[in-house]
């Protein structure tokens, strides 16, 4: 049935949210960090274009349950009005959206990835922001997920960034299944965001060593202590 896939695509939807959805306002201009320089730039333009990624990839989402619940209300004329937009005919009338392997696989991968972000963000509680920063009265949190690693939102989002682009672009999605892969704009708008994704991660990749410095020479002995205890930044055992 057509509204099997819908519980499960409001969960993407709820994990992909809360993963890509910043806790806190802005770090103040006097709390944001100066490392590294080239920093400055992924701060200046990338939270709008982030933002802008996150509401068009909720919006596929959200585009997706609509087909569905009209899928299976399609004798209302409601329903035929909103297939006329959502499915591209003639050829993909008979199109449906289904839970696939990938889609699960999808799944799996958001609620992971944004548990790990929502247990970074409880964590740190104020002190999470997406700015290289210290904060006023900032303290080192070794609780939760960074007992285990150094920067678990950033694997977080890594995990959810990759689930939310396999259930929005893979098999078994609005996108791929209604036709709308087959238009070049919409190819174009696929390779942008996952590129944006792919450079976006690389940057925290980057991140994780500058903020390792600027921690460590903020906290000393403390730090050091600290990974010691846990060695590895971003996996468990590999890195």
């Amino acid at each position: 049935m057509a509204l099997d896939k819908v519980p499960l695509l409001l969960v993407t939807f709820a994990s992909y949210y809360v993963a890509a959805t910043a806790p806190n306002p802005p770090a103040a201009p006097q709390e944001i960090s100066r490392y590294p320089p080239g920093d400055r730039l992924l701060s200046s333009f990338a939270p709008a274009i982030w933002e802008a990624v996150k509401r068009l990839l909720l919006l596929v989402v959200f585009c997706e349950i609509i087909t569905l619940v009209s899928i299976h209300y399609s004798a209302s004329v409601l329903s035929q009005t909103i297939l006329s937009v959502l499915l591209r005919a003639p050829i993909h009338k008979s199109a449906s959206p289904s839970v696939t392997p990938v889609f699960i696989l999808s799944l799996f991968l958001l609620v992971w990835g944004g548990y790990m972000r929502w247990a970074s963000y409880r964590a740190l509680g104020r002190l999470y922001t997406y700015e290289v920063s210290i904060r006023d009265h900032h303290k080192l949190v070794t609780t939760g997920p960074y007992s285990v690693i150094r920067h678990p939102g950033y694997i977080g989002s890594a995990v959810a960034s990759t689930g939310i682009l396999l259930c929005a672009f893979g098999p078994g999605s609005w996108m791929l299944e209604c036709g709308w892969l087959d238009l070049l704009w919409a190819k174009i708008f696929a390779a942008l965001v996952i590129a944006f994704k792919v450079f976006c991660h690389f940057q925290f990749i980057r991140r994780t060593s500058a903020e390792d410095k600027m921690m460590r020479a903020q906290f000393g002995a403390q730090w050091d202590e600290w990974a010691k205890n846990v060695p590895y930044k971003l996996v468990p055992g590999i890195f």
